[in-house]
């Protein structure tokens, strides 16, 4: 797919999508955008990390946070 079209298909797709659908969007846009600073640009054909374990680390991160927010929070 060539990035004219995948331009335009995405548009298409946007086009659809309710505002809560849309702002969903943008922040998996953003966090492309942090990723590039660090890695650079995504290429998924030559990039050697594995998305799988990736995934799960992250993940599991996210399981933290979410137990520590709910502790703090007074939670149990």
């Amino acid at each position: 797919m060539t990035p004219e079209v995948a331009a335009a298909e995405l548009l298409d797709v946007v086009a659809e999508l309710g505002t809560d659908e849309r702002r969903i969007l943008l922040a998996l846009a953003r966090r492309l955008l942090a990723g590039r600073r660090t890695y650079g640009r995504l290429d998924v054909a030559e990039d050697p990390r594995d998305w799988r374990s990736e995934a799960a680390e992250e993940l599991l991160d996210g399981a933290v946070y979410l137990a520590c927010e709910t502790m703090r929070r007074g939670a149990r």
